[in-house]
């Protein structure tokens, strides 16, 4: 009796050479040093670029000038929106007493 297991051993990718996703015999690292594969350069891509985010100051602090003037922005927003509730509500109940003289 034969056992597979459930899942590639390695979280391997499926190829048309390699359905199941398995890792050939003898390559375990395979999945750590596939250059070609997409998802490893994006990986990488998106690795330099928060190690550059993390470790210089003037990037982050254009980001959290960017984050402060968008919630600022979104706050200013949702406080416009209750202003207008509030005049709708007005307009609503001054109407109302109009209709009831």
């Amino acid at each position: 009796m034969s056992h597979t297991p459930k899942y590639p051993p390695d979280g391997g990718y499926a190829t048309p050479t390699n359905p199941a996703g398995y890792p050939a015999a003898g390559s375990l690292t395979q999945g750590w040093f596939a250059v070609t594969d997409p998802g490893y350069l994006k990986g990488a891509l998106l690795g330099a670029g928060l190690t550059y985010i993390l470790t210089n100051q003037k990037v982050q602090r254009a980001l959290v000038k960017g984050v402060v003037t968008v919630w600022t922005a979104v706050q200013g927003g949702i406080e416009e929106v209750k202003e207008q509730i509030h005049d709708v509500k007005a307009e609503m109940s001054m109407k109302g007493d109009a209709d009831k003289t």
